[in-house]
């Protein structure tokens, strides 16, 4: 009986994590370069415990983004080192055991979709229902401090 639950818990973990099939809601995060004109460049590094995206320079207005499901058991976390000129700052940008407003749960079937807007004040969220261009919507979750 130890074997047949033991090779139950490896299969739905295995099947968690091929790109075809998921038990898990998926998602996805788009980091935004928000800073004003003649700026520095946004550099990111984006990561969780198993993936590394690498440095990504972003200019004014261009984004990052990637896809992924949420850990089977809701482990999910990634986090991203941000540098502008000669500041940084790590960020948790999706942390699924708590939770973020840029990525509430929806009962649509399509991707959540978890937006990062980094200005020079600081980093913003907004969840994928958010019109790109109108700053409403955005809430300041972190400052560069």
């Amino acid at each position: 009986m130890k074997l047949l639950i033991l090779f139950f818990v490896f299969f739905i973990f295995h099947l968690s994590s091929v790109t075809c099939f998921h038990f898990t809601k998926g998602y996805q995060i788009h980091i935004v370069n928000g800073f004003p004109n003649n700026s520095y460049t946004l550099r990111c590094r984006c990561q969780s415990k198993d993936t590394d995206f690498g440095y990504h320079d972003l200019a004014r207005g261009e984004e990052f983004y990637w896809k992924f499901h949420n850990h089977v058991f809701g482990k999910t976390l990634y986090f991203c080192h941000f540098y502008w000129g000669n500041i940084d700052k790590v960020v948790d940008v999706f942390n699924a055991q708590k939770g973020f407003p840029s990525c509430d749960d929806s009962i649509s079937n399509e991707d959540i979709k978890c937006y990062w807007l980094v200005k020079d004040d600081g980093f913003y969220s907004c969840k994928d229902i958010c019109a790109m261009s109108n700053s409403i919507y955005w809430e300041k979750i972190y400052s560069w401090k």
